[in-house]
Formats: structure tokens, sequence, C-alpha cells
């Protein structure tokens, strides 16, 4: 790739989208909304409420923040990670160091951190297996953040109580993989975001981003290439 090429992200123009998504995978889990459709018969489930939970967000960029204000109102107890452990409004923050302390308190756990060589199966069998047994792990940001075999481990093990997955490893997900069986996994197609509903952020941060260069100034969203994002 040329080196003189510089590369930026659009940074934010998608957050609100994906957040709501994330907030509803974790709520059907929680209310165990798959199993009731697949139920096909009148079988009541637990009332199991966000209010008032432990959250894990893992991942410290525009959806975390937007996930953020929406867990808000369900006064939730959250906390952070993320690799600059920069405060955040309203959830105690700490590096990734802080990741496997924080982990089994959590009872709702959501992946939005990019995927890059430190993340990549981040969470193995190791991890889901020190999660809360009720713990509900929501995934909006890449498929290769999760070991996905030991995803379906946990899954059928009940290490954990469900998964709520808008992405996959393999992406798409094959019609016989045992993920689609599973009446505590949630599974959407890789449709939290999209950019026919973000077009206007887009071209917001376009023109923003031009008249920043037109003056000199580093592009917002500005790829790192060390770092892989």
């Amino acid at each position: 790739m040329d080196q003189r090429i510089r590369w930026s992200r659009a940074v934010g123009v998608q957050s609100e989208l994906v957040a709501e998504h994330a907030l509803m995978l974790a709520l059907t889990v929680l209310r165990q909304g798959t199993a009731s459709v697949r139920a096909g018969a009148w079988l009541p489930r637990p009332a199991i409420g966000l209010t008032n939970a432990e959250v894990l967000v893992v991942g410290g960029g525009g959806v975390a923040r937007a996930l953020l204000a929406l867990l808000r109102p369900f006064k939730v107890r959250p906390k952070v990670v993320c690799r600059s452990g920069a405060p955040m409004a309203g959830a105690e923050v700490g590096t990734p160091d802080r990741l496997d302390a924080w982990l089994p308190e959590a009872r709702v756990v959501f992946l939005a951190a990019p995927l890059t060589a430190d993340t990549a199966g981040l969470i193995d069998a190791v991890r889901l297996r020190s999660m809360r047994r009720d713990a509900c792990l929501v995934n909006v940001a890449r498929g290769g953040l999760v070991i996905t075999d030991d995803l379906v481990r946990a899954l059928t093990s009940g290490w954990i109580a469900g998964a709520g997955l808008d992405v996959t490893d393999p992406e798409p997900l094959p019609p016989e993989h045992p993920l689609w069986s599973l009446p505590t996994c949630v599974i959407t197609a890789h449709c939290a975001g999209d950019m026919d509903h973000a077009i206007g952020p887009f071209v917001d941060l376009v023109r923003r981003n031009i008249r920043r260069l037109a003056n000199g100034l580093e592009p917002i969203g500005l790829v790192d290439r060390d770092l892989g994002y």
C-alpha cells in the first residue's frame, strides 16, 4: 500500500443505529425472545430486566458512547474497556488489562471494538467460562472478535445464558451452522448499520474533512496504520 495515501474512517456516522441494534439484541436475549418465537405455543418467559445491571462495553469509539447514552435510562452500572483508557461520561473506564477482572462481573457484555491483531479471538473459551452463567454476550463489531466454536460450546454447555450477534465468523454464517439452531442465540445479518440511513451524517463528515484539509489540519478519523484502524 502506498504509504503516502492517508485514509480516514467514517467516524460516528452510524453509531446511533448500531447502538440501537445492540440494545435490541441484548433485550431480546435477556427476555428469551427467540425461544418464545420458536415455541409455537403459549409459554411465558421470565421477566428479566436490564435495569440496574452490571454492563461491560469492550471498545471506546462512537458506538460505545452512543450505547452508554441509550443505557442511561436503565440505570445500569457500566464499565468500558478500551485501548486508550480515556474517560467517558457515565462509565468507569479501564485499559485492556482490566478485561479479565471486569468480564466475570457483567450481566451484559457488548463488543464494539475494531478487529485488529490484538483483538482477534478476544473472546475465547477461557473468557467465556469466566463469565456469569446468566450473562448475555452481544457482538455488533466484527465476528473475528469471538472464537465461534468456543461460543457454540459456551451456549450449549450453559457457560453463559445467551448471545446476540449481528456479526459472525464465518460471515455469512452457513445455513447448517449450529448457532442458527440454538434458542439462546439471536442472529441478525450484519445489518445494525445502514448507509442509506446515515448518508446525512456521512456527507457532513466529508464536508468537515475537506474544510480541515483545506486549512492544513488532519482529517477526523485518520487511520493509524500501526493500530490497524
